[in-house]
């Protein structure tokens, strides 16, 4: 009975300290989220007057070829540290620090060797497009750089010490903006881009050595360590090859459908739609996540594990979804010229399809933790091909971007019933909490909407009020929501 009392009363404690870092780090995420945003835009509009529209090219065709690379090779090095039982091993951590220097040798090469043929190809179009010979080898070192970041950080991640982490990445985004703003007032070229990123990465990679707890990082290879890695990282490998693909697939198939300009405009509503994911994806990886993994080692079912996750997540990714599609049309009234008017139609949807890809991507981490990364490769390929599907259907018909962009809605949705289904087979049954989600964002949307469109009163008010009015609107029907599922958090931190 006292061994049974003592284990009860430890595993207690050991929920109670994880449940105050999953709440400390949220609590940092959110903040570093904001302000880096916040950072971003305003070095983004300083920079538009330093630097020619050329350099942003060219920089997006650099990006690409770095973020395509690293995506192609990415077999879970953290989930796997994470959701391991060796995690904590220095065998184990030491020998997936070692494939993650290998990965980033192997990126680097591979990105210089696609500079010369890719600066050919555009150099053809536009000779600016040159120096892309010197610009890809620059960046690619970055990949390098990256590979050599302490195997601190993936033991950090696996225990959620993620004020640890974001400390060192606010840090890195206040050097590189100073980094970046000088060289681009001195240099007024690109290459002040390509130096401030190898800038920034050297400093990340020297903060995980300095500034982060563990042991000394050692060269390992151990075979069943290897064997483990790639065997729960294939399909790491294969859902983040889908996932690239998901990401990119609906501006490359609308610019072969529609006019550019169009398809322009709907990427400027798309970037804003993805912040929700960006956001809601950071909290999962960093927090939902480990939290899982921690918790289902301490005995907690993930049924329950899950049901704990599901609400706070859902209430914060619904409002915020909420005030994009009610604000969408105040916004860009407020912020864009007439020729962007259309972006207001496409970014309620996709603000929409964000929602189901948050609640998709809470089911992606359960099935990690259990090992089950197969049904995350699963998941993102019924998105890709059910898109695809949708997509060949409505080349039949005469359509618009408009009817186009409702693809991506519904790509979401039967997404999320596979996911859901899948979930069923664990024991994940959370329906009620979805659906009461799901009714708050209809009648929420839905209300705003009607205040929107069919008050006079409001049409009258300046933009910047409108949208004053609707976030008003949208807090108070949530404060609510916030009081059940996140407030609590906040009262036992405090406590």
């Amino acid at each position: 009975m006292t061994i049974n009392a003592t284990t009860t009363t430890m595993s207690a404690q050991n929920r109670s300290a994880l449940n105050a870092k999953a709440r400390s780090g949220t609590t940092w995420i959110v903040i570093a989220f904001g302000s880096g945003q916040v950072i971003r835009l305003g070095m983004n509009i300083i920079l538009a007057g330093l630097l020619f529209e050329e350099a942003f090219a060219l920089m997006a065709l650099v990006n690409a070829v770095m973020m395509g690379l690293a995506m192609f090779s990415d077999i879970g090095l953290q989930q796997n540290v994470i959701q391991s039982p060796r995690g904590d091993e220095p065998e184990f951590l030491n020998t997936a620090w070692t494939m993650q220097v290998i990965r980033g040798v192997v990126l680097t090469l591979l990105a210089a060797s696609l500079a010369w043929p890719m600066s050919a190809f555009y150099g053809a179009n536009d000779s600016a497009a040159l120096e892309l010979r010197w610009l890809i080898p620059m960046v690619a070192l970055t990949a390098l750089i990256e590979g050599l970041r302490s195997p601190r950080v993936l033991s950090a991640a696996r225990h959620m010490r993620v004020a640890q982490i974001t400390r060192i990445e606010i840090a890195v985004t206040i050097v590189n903006t100073t980094v970046l703003l000088s060289l681009a007032w001195y240099l007024r070229s690109v290459y002040a881009l390509a130096i401030a990123a190898v800038v920034s990465a050297s400093l990340h990679a020297a903060l995980t050595y300095w500034f982060l707890p563990g042991e000394r990082a050692r060269f390992v290879l151990e075979a069943t360590a290897v064997r483990s890695i790639f065997s729960f990282g294939k399909w790491i490998f294969l859902s983040t090859l889908l996932t690239f693909l998901s990401i990119q697939i609906d501006r490359l198939a609308f610019s072969a459908m529609y006019p550019l300009a169009e398809v322009g405009v709907y990427s400027i509503a798309s970037s804003l739609a993805l912040m929700i994911p960006s956001l809601i994806g950071s909290l999962q990886s960093a927090i939902v996540f480990p939290w899982y993994a921690r918790m289902l080692e301490d005995g907690m079912a993930l049924s329950e594990a899950f049901h704990k996750a599901m609400m706070p997540v859902l209430v914060m990714s619904t409002y915020v979804v909420v005030l994009l599609i009610v604000g969408a049309q105040s916004f860009f009234a407020l912020a864009y010229d007439d020729r962007y008017s259309q972006a207001a139609v496409f970014l309620p949807i996709l603000a929409a399809s964000a929602w189901f890809s948050n609640i998709g991507g809470l089911y992606g981490s359960a099935f990690l933790v259990k090992g089950l990364s197969k049904w995350l490769a699963f998941a993102s390929a019924v998105k890709v091909l059910s898109f695809l599907l949708l997509l060949a259907l409505l080349s039949l018909v005469e359509s618009t971007m408009v009817m186009a962009t409702t693809l991506v809605l519904a790509s979401e949705i039967i997404t999320v019933i596979v996911s859901r289904y899948l979930g069923w087979r664990l024991g994940l049954k959370n329906l009620r909490v979805e659906v009461v989600m799901l009714f708050m964002l209809i009648f929420s949307s839905g209300l705003g909407l009607l205040l929107v469109h069919h008050f006079q009163p409001f049409a009258h008010l300046h933009p910047a009020l409108q949208l004053l009015v609707l976030g008003t609107l949208t807090t108070t029907l949530f404060a609510p929501l916030f009081l059940k599922a996140i407030y609590p958090l906040l009262r036992r931190r405090s406590s």
